[in-house]
């Protein structure tokens, strides 16, 4: 087992263990009863935003006496003192594993963005600010993720300038719910603020889908496990746009964070990149965005990708670069590797060198995240 703490790069804060007065504590009276708002029952609970449905009903009894990872692991709860949002029983979680640092993701539904731009970016604003508050329980051990309100520009940067003065180390930004594409110019002052910032930003699998969505799926077609199979591949679009569209040689200090999205894909579309790139030269980008170095190096130079469980994607470090990959339990998630993150991590990098491992699984988060070299 490796004889240092881990660092997991991506976790989360899910949505039905949120605070019931996050936001309607932290927002303009004009505003309280249009933002997420808890509404429980004797049995059951759920969230409502602005008149509507905020994601689904939760029963309490599958909540207090839950199984955590994929270890099936029994975690006995009380409602309202979840373990996941409670800093010392999260903390508790970290230790049993043996985890130093979780960066935690947050409230990761398919379309956490409410629709009114202002409205959303109150509840954004909220959140964030709930975050930086949960993280001051231990600043050195839980690091969480900022929101990016993703209908327009000046909002995006706006709230990412207000993420660093929070104290935030990082932001999410959901490319599947945004007005524009990454590539897009529009979003080019947002990438300039992350250089000035220093904040990577994040790009979470999960929320965009193609005919295998979350709704209108028959039964007995198999289409949840393809949903599941493919849904950490649908990251590749970002990927090559914020590569090939001149992204990151326009920013060379913008660094970007493919969240959840396994390793194995990676290589392919790396190699799909440079080939492309090297026979089709009039489809390149111009201008200040021209490309002077080959695609697979911008992404080696400054991109991240985060893994659980991928013998495949290990196997093939050389052409993905070990100082790019992050390793992830993904607690509290169902298949989540806790409580028996050492174990796994054994299990998936035997016979690899050491040095390589604790990289992987250490020191590039602590580089990324808190700045160390």
């Amino acid at each position: 087992m490796p004889d240092w703490k881990l660092f997991s790069a991506d976790d989360h804060l899910d949505l039905p263990y949120l605070p019931g007065d996050l936001w309607t504590a932290r927002v303009p009276r004009k505003f309280r009863d249009r933002v997420p708002r808890l509404v429980e029952s004797a049995e059951e609970w759920h969230w409502e935003a602005d008149g509507k449905l905020f994601g689904v009903p939760y029963r309490y009894d599958n909540y207090t006496s839950i199984r955590f990872g994929k270890a099936t692991t029994p975690v006995t709860q009380e409602p309202g003192r979840w373990r996941p949002t409670t800093p010392e029983l999260r903390l508790e979680d970290m230790d049993r594993d043996g985890v130093e640092c979780q960066v935690m993701y947050g409230g990761l539904i398919a379309g956490f963005q409410l629709e009114e731009p202002e409205l959303n970016s109150v509840s954004l604003r909220a959140y964030n600010e709930w975050i930086a508050e949960f993280c001051g329980a231990a600043p050195e051990r839980l690091i969480g993720l900022g929101f990016l309100p993703v209908q327009g520009v000046e909002a995006a940067v706006a709230e990412l300038h207000h993420c660093a003065r929070l104290g935030l180390k990082g932001v999410q930004f959901q490319a599947f719910d945004a007005a524009k594409r990454v590539w897009d110019e529009a979003w080019e002052p947002l990438w300039s603020a992350a250089e000035d910032t220093g904040l990577p930003i994040s790009f979470h699998q999960g929320a965009g889908f193609w005919s295998t969505g979350r709704t209108n799926i028959p039964p007995g077609r198999g289409v949840d496990l393809v949903r599941i199979t493919v849904v950490a591949a649908q990251l590749d679009e970002v990927l090559a746009s914020l590569v090939l569209s001149g992204v990151l040689e326009r920013h060379p200090r913008f660094r970007a964070v493919l969240g959840e999205s396994s390793l194995g894909w990676i290589p392919y579309i790396l190699q799909k990149m440079d080939q492309e790139f090297d026979i089709r030269p009039r489809m390149r980008p111009t201008g200040a965005g021209a490309l002077r170095m080959k695609p697979s190096e911008y992404y080696r130079r400054q991109m991240y990708a985060t893994f659980q469980e991928d013998p495949v994607g290990l196997r093939l470090l050389d052409v993905m670069g070990a100082d790019t990959v992050l390793w992830a339990s993904d607690y509290p998630h169902g298949d989540s590797v806790w409580p028996l993150s050492h174990q796994t991590v054994e299990q998936e990098t035997a016979g690899m060198d050491e040095a390589v491992v604790r990289k992987i699984t250490r020191d590039n988060a602590r580089k990324l995240y808190l700045g160390e070299e």
